[in-house]
């Protein structure tokens, strides 16, 4: 990762920070946070994420313990075999998630649709779950000021390019999380 990528992914980081907090600011009741993993249980699609993503993804999972690589693993060999075979299941669960505790193994690390879900908007779609949904609809007082998760992709791609979609990513042998001797 070049040194000046990696610190405009990192401003970029702390714009949505910023957006993120002022949303649960304004609104104590919100949904999202640290801990509620629906989301990461329910993704529509295995993840697509930039090159830089990818990178600080894959820097993440060499760091943790070799008994989590290996799950994460497991995990990423089996989302790539229903892939290989068209035989995806309806909700995708994030190989990146302690299944047990509902906590993310790389949460300082996780990609920017992480960071994003449940406070941007875009206008071809919407970036949160049918939970926050429900609540913001049953809130006449609130007056929720969403981020532009238009902008947000805009300002990744100009900064790491286009979206490498999962299997893509993990065709290269040298992306699979290392079990031993990393």
């Amino acid at each position: 990762m070049s040194e000046d990528s990696y610190q405009q992914l990192q401003v970029l980081d702390e714009r949505i920070e910023l957006r993120v907090k002022a949303i649960r600011n304004e609104n104590d009741w919100w949904l999202c946070k640290r801990g509620c993993d629906h989301c990461c249980r329910h993704l529509a699609s295995p993840p697509e994420l930039s090159h830089l993503e990818w990178m600080r993804v894959d820097e993440a999972v060499a760091a943790l313990d070799i008994s989590v690589r290996s799950e994460i693993k497991k995990k990423i060999n089996l989302l790539l075999m229903q892939i290989a075979s068209n035989n995806m299941p309806t909700h995708i669960i994030c190989p990146y998630l302690d299944e047990d505790s509902g906590s993310c193994l790389i949460y300082d690390a996780r990609p920017i649709i992480c960071r994003i879900y449940g406070y941007f908007v875009a206008r071809d779609g919407d970036f949160y779950c049918k939970f926050i949904e429900t609540e913001v609809s049953s809130r006449v007082d609130s007056n929720v000021v969403w981020g532009n998760a238009e902008a947000v992709y805009n300002t990744l791609n100009q900064i790491s390019g286009e979206p490498i979609p999962f299997e893509v990513h993990y065709s290269q042998a040298t992306s699979l999380p290392c079990i031993e001797g990393c």
